[in-house]
């Protein structure tokens, strides 16, 4: 079973019946510093897909685990998706820089722990060039890594900021990578969605450097 088509199995079960209102309490929880966002917003998709991806790999259901592990730990599934399981657990969820678009590919550093990662796919590579910074989860499939749906572009007037952040948050530990890529998601959406973009992207991020970011 491919991982995409076990993501989805496993949203349908656990997204819906007696799991709606924990949905409910995730969504609200994941969308703490973006709580005005509406359908027509240009990111809407984007952001709705990354907080799916969140809610199914990340978010633990009470002890239990994630959706993901909780369907793993079901006694009548199969070696196949047993095995699709582990890859789909095996996904990389970071800010990562572009280093240099490939033949079928791109090659990524992530900024968090500075491991070099090749993606190798065609489908999402339209318009990045080397030095973008790039929010992403990365998840196997077959013998490569891809891009799952949900990424998200910084301006590149920002990346000053943004790796200056980033730096901050490996030596120190403060904000952790995964406030500051909650941080990032909410100045991404203020930029794009609130301001068009007609506000300097510079001014914009310069959230990143103050308490009020996270």
């Amino acid at each position: 079973m491919e991982q995409i088509a076990l993501f989805d199995r496993i949203l349908e079960e656990m997204g819906a019946g007696t799991y709606v209102e924990e949905v409910k309490r995730a969504r609200d929880e994941y969308f703490t510093l973006i709580s005005e966002l509406q359908d027509d917003d240009p990111s809407y998709e984007r952001l709705t897909a990354s907080f799916l991806n969140w809610y199914i790999l990340d978010r633990p259901l009470g002890k239990l685990g994630t959706p993901l592990q909780v369907f793993a730990a079901r006694p009548e599934l199969g070696e196949q998706e047993r095995s699709a399981c582990s890859r789909l657990a095996a996904n990389i969820y970071s800010l990562f820089e572009v280093l240099r678009v490939e033949p079928g590919g791109v090659r990524l550093q992530d900024l968090f722990t500075l491991e070099e990662i090749r993606v190798g796919e065609r489908r999402h590579l339209a318009g990045l060039e080397r030095g973008d910074l790039l929010e992403a989860r990365l998840v196997p499939l077959e013998d490569r890594l891809v891009f799952a749906s949900g990424a998200s572009l910084h301006p590149r007037q920002a990346s000053g900021i943004i790796k200056a952040a980033v730096e901050r948050s490996r030596l120190e530990g403060q904000p952790s990578p995964v406030e500051l890529l909650r941080a990032l998601q909410a100045l991404s959406f203020r930029y794009v969605d609130r301001f068009r973009e007609r506000v300097p992207a510079d001014k914009v991020y310069a959230e990143l450097g103050s308490e009020s970011a996270t």
